[in-house]
């Protein structure tokens, strides 16, 4: 099952514990768009950084899969 990650604690959850997470956004048509999958480097409340790009949380879901 996979898990969207919206919160703080859930983003600090995931960098800590070094899970791979998907970074996914919509297009213009609302059609999902996969970008990028790797560990959370940083984050603020504005954007993740995933692998060397920052992705606004605004714009992005970034998701996890659990067990």
């Amino acid at each position: 099952m996979n898990k969207t990650l919206i919160t703080d604690m859930q983003l600090f959850a995931a960098a800590l514990s070094q899970a791979n997470v998907a970074v996914i956004q919509c297009t213009a048509d609302d059609i999902p768009v996969f970008l990028a999958v790797g560990k959370i480097r940083k984050y603020t409340p504005f954007e993740v950084q995933i692998g060397e790009i920052s992705y606004l949380r605004e714009e992005s879901e970034f998701r996890i899969k659990e067990d």
